[in-house]
């Protein structure tokens, strides 16, 4: 396989007629061009040019390659337009990986003025609970609930999610509200898996694990929500909940340890990427904004 500017020669000189002419189309002397050509003859193992008095005509395998290659040049050249200029253009695709919740009930709401404002780039929100390799390019933004240990990564702490207990008033209309945590013993209990991998809920696993009223469980946040709102039982969420739903409320119980920080978190090789930039700093802008509602 060839290399294309061996190519590039041989179109020079087919456009131009001479090794001359083609030199100076190329900005090279008439020596190199005629070296390049002798060399892609060898490596092609078929003659090329003609050389006449009045300068080079195409032999018939010649003719044959100019069709080819003057086809990879419009797909060179379409390959560059495309290409070109795309880490700095406002347009394409950028993923986001989010835990559930807080992409449900938080991030999403707050994305359609970023649509209006960039109209040509389209945001993939993908909520999930395991980490996305960034350096795989899994996703390019990511929004943690534990500090990141992998190379090459930048982060930004921006915020805590605190967690409380919530429960439906309908739940507690009929069923009383618990006075401490060892009265939770009387209540019947819903529960999201995706609580499992957390060393700061330990306290509420281990209530789940020795708990004999788990009457739900599911590893849907939405589905989760929906238990609660039902009046299934008591359940454990972010404190935010109550700035997104109306109709579950927060029991007085102490909560103090259950609480994680939040990271923004992109790549350093793509991170500088025009549309990734603007995506991040929305992003930032809205943790900024919304710090000491939901996430302080």
């Amino acid at each position: 396989m060839q290399n294309w500017d061996d190519f590039r020669f041989f179109l020079s000189v087919a456009r131009n007629g001479s090794f001359s002419a083609a030199a100076e189309s190329l900005s090279v002397n008439g020596s190199t061009v005629g070296r390049r050509i002798d060399q892609l003859e060898q490596d092609l193992k078929c003659k090329l040019f003609d050389r006449q008095r009045y300068g080079m005509t195409l032999t018939p395998e010649g003719r044959r390659l100019l069709d080819h290659v003057q086809q990879m040049e419009k797909s060179v050249g379409a390959l560059h337009q495309n290409i070109n200029g795309s880490d700095e253009a406002l347009n394409g695709r950028v993923s986001i990986s989010v835990t559930d919740g807080i992409g449900s009930f938080w991030l999403t709401p707050n994305l359609a003025s970023f649509q209006k404002e960039y109209p040509q780039i389209s945001l993939d929100v993908v909520n999930e609970n395991q980490f996305a390799d960034l350096s795989e390019r899994q996703a390019d933004i990511a929004i943690r609930l534990r500090e990141p240990a992998e190379p090459g990564l930048l982060m930004r702490k921006v915020g805590v999610v605190k967690f409380h207990v919530f429960a439906a008033p309908s739940y507690i209309d009929q069923f009383g509200h618990p006075q401490d945590w060892a009265d939770l013993a009387g209540h019947k209990i819903v529960d999201y898996l995706g609580y499992q991998a957390s060393k700061a809920l330990s306290l509420w696993q281990e209530t789940v694990k020795n708990h004999d009223r788990v009457v739900f469980q599911t590893n849907s946040a939405m589905g989760f929500v929906n238990a609660l709102r039902s009046g299934m039982g008591l359940g454990m969420l972010p404190r935010f909940y109550v700035h997104a739903l109306n109709d579950l409320m927060i029991l007085d119980l102490p909560c103090d340890l259950f609480e994680m920080p939040v990271y923004l978190v992109t790549h350093e090789e793509t991170s500088q990427t025009a549309r990734i930039q603007a995506v991040k700093n929305h992003i930032n802008d809205l943790f900024d904004r919304d710090r000491r509602a939901w996430f302080s």
